[in-house]
C-alpha cells in the first residue's frame, strides 16, 4: 500500500496525505475529524476519502497523532 507503482497518484498517496494532515494539525492545535476531511477534499479532490483513514492509521501507528473521542477530533502528539 505504501509502495508506489505505475498507477499511484502521488498527490493521493498515503504518505502525501499524511503530510497534509500533519500540516493542518500544525496550523490548528485541535481539528475535528469532519473539518480535517473537508479541508483535505478542498486541497486535493474527492478521491482523498479513499486514503484518508489509511493516512490517519499510518500517523497513529507512528504515534504522531492522538484521537480525542469526546470532541471527535485529532491532535498532534508532542
Amino acid at each position: 500500500m505504501l509502495k508506489p507503482d505505475k498507477h499511484t497518484n502521488p498527490v493521493l498517496s498515503i504518505v502525501n496525505i499524511a503530510g497534509l494532515i500533519i500540516e493542518q494539525l500544525k496550523n490548528n492545535e485541535i481539528v475535528s475529524y469532519d473539518d480535517l476531511l473537508n479541508k483535505l477534499v478542498h486541497l486535493t479532490s474527492e478521491s482523498v476519502q479513499d486514503v484518508f483513514l489509511y493516512s490517519l492509521s499510518f500517523l497513529y501507528l507512528l504515534d504522531k497523532i492522538e484521537y480525542i473521542a469526546d470532541l471527535d477530533a485529532l491532535r498532534m502528539k508532542i
